[in-house]
């Protein structure tokens, strides 16, 4: 099942259901399971606004991770340009990802500064990044634009 979600009246996010899968595998359903966290790899789409997340990256064995916190390592970076160069450079960074032991997860403040920092110090091309966190029942997405503040994005129903 893709996910879709309305950046602008012309720009969608679409998450493919790969993608999707790929993030549900580390909802965290029990008190013993730690939080997990990757980057967004992607497409912008030539014949229209859209952008599309393909796959994710998975939980390192450098990353740190407990029940309430995520530490994304380096081996993130590595895995996106490895990718990139696999793909002929067509495959994009689009943003971080991780997960909550909520049911509705919202963004903490050490969140929305991991944010900050990744526009402001990440190379990507577009305008703006994206922040899904996957929670027990639903997956929300925040996006930043380079000018901008941080924003929910709506999810499209169909």
């Amino acid at each position: 099942m893709k996910l879709v979600f309305k950046v602008t009246p012309k720009q969608r996010l679409i998450i493919t259901s790969h993608a999707v899968e790929q993030l549900l595998v580390h909802v965290q359903k029990r008190c013993w399971q730690r939080e997990a966290g990757g980057v967004l790899l992607g497409r912008h789409l030539l014949d229209s606004d859209d952008i599309v997340v393909d796959e994710v990256t998975s939980p390192q064995p450098s990353d740190r991770r407990s029940r309430f916190s995520f530490f994304r390592s380096k081996k993130h970076e590595h895995i996106a340009r490895e990718r990139w160069l696999e793909e002929a450079s067509t495959l994009a960074y689009l943003g971080l990802w991780h997960t909550h032991p909520e049911d509705s997860p919202t963004p903490s403040h050490v969140d929305r500064e991991d944010w900050q920092q990744a526009v402001a110090n990440d190379t990507f091309d577009g305008s703006r990044l994206f922040f899904p966190i996957v929670g027990r029942k639903e997956i929300r997405v925040w996006t930043k634009s380079r000018s901008g503040g941080i924003r929910e994005l709506k999810r499209e129903t169909s």
